[in-house]
């Protein structure tokens, strides 16, 4: 609420935060740098849901349960056309989500699987270009979806171009404009005191698993709605790595999957956390979950039938 209040308050202060001083409750809560480190497209979009709420009367927390609630009923809308048993299977687990959609509310993620959501509904209706400029609005919120860029030789040029300027229009830019604007990327790591090693042992794992990935859709008949998903997987694993919290690959991971294995190993992970919380901690969530995706990607790989053109 602070973060959405300073943008409000002053655009040009969005990360200097100095023009608005935070309440007793607010700086007892979070410092001023821990206040919303998000990318511009995200603060300005929580600062208009901030507004918004203000004058409806449900605020910013009701406005952010709504979009929890529109992305539950997405999702169970798109597993009802694929696989119906994972959206009761995948949501078992109702501590974590409802710790993180309602509780913790993970504002700045719901409005970034927002329209990944959006993409993946388009996607499955045929409008792969519309989608594809979603994908890149959505990674300028969060980088989870940044491994999609790799899709944009495929792209036909206006949308390619299209997608490279609303990526560059919405992380490049904005150094240009704000000051402290990279105190965002650095944020987290010095947080949790990440070392050089910590940052070299995440980028080897999320590496091979790319690696996996890169090998197994360029073999089988990945469309644009397995594109959109497993799109995710990669920097969400990083992160979740760097940070020791299976929070951001979990995430990643309940973005409907009509094949079914990302949210299986999403569902198992958490499965394992909720049945045994003193011995499977939630940091360690990450590391089974990635050992699941890499058994998913194999299995898919072993019934691939390779494809003599790229789609």
């Amino acid at each position: 609420m602070y973060g959405a209040k300073v943008v409000l308050n002053d655009v040009a202060d969005m990360y200097t935060k100095a023009q608005l001083e935070q309440t007793p409750l607010e700086a007892a809560t979070w410092t001023k740098e821990e206040s919303a480190p998000y990318p511009p497209a995200v603060r300005l979009a929580q600062a208009a849901m901030f507004a918004a709420g203000e004058r409806t009367g449900l605020g910013l927390y009701g406005l952010t349960l709504l979009l929890a609630a529109a992305f539950l009923a997405a999702s169970a809308w798109y597993f009802l056309q694929t696989r119906w048993y994972l959206f009761p299977l995948l949501y078992l687990n109702v501590g974590f989500f409802a710790d993180r959609f309602v509780y913790v509310q993970d504002g700045s993620y719901l409005v970034m699987l927002a329209f990944v959501m959006a993409a993946l509904l388009l996607a499955r209706q045929g409008r792969g270009r519309t989608a594809a400029l979603l994908m890149a609005v959505a990674t300028t919120m969060k980088l989870l979806p940044l491994y999609y860029a790799r899709y944009v030789p495929r792209m036909p040029r206006a949308i390619a171009w299209s997608y490279a300027g609303i990526l560059i229009a919405g992380l490049a830019l904005p150094y240009f404009l704000w000051t402290d604007y990279l105190g965002i990327y650095t944020f987290a790591s010095e947080r949790k005191g990440n070392d050089w090693l910590d940052i070299a042992g995440a980028l080897i794992l999320a590496g091979a698993l790319t690696a996996v990935l890169w090998y197994v859709e360029r073999r089988s008949d990945f469309n644009e709605e397995d594109r959109i998903g497993w799109s995710l997987v990669p920097f969400a694993l990083f992160a979740g790595l760097l940070a020791n919290s299976g929070r951001h690959l979990l995430i990643a991971l309940i973005v409907p999957d009509r094949r079914a294995g990302r949210n299986l190993a999403a569902a198992a992970a958490l499965g394992l956390h909720s049945l045994f919380p003193d011995v499977v901690r939630i940091g360690s969530t990450v590391y089974i979950a990635a050992a699941l995706l890499v058994g998913v990607l194999s299995y898919q790989a072993s019934r691939a039938v390779p494809q003599q053109s790229s789609r």
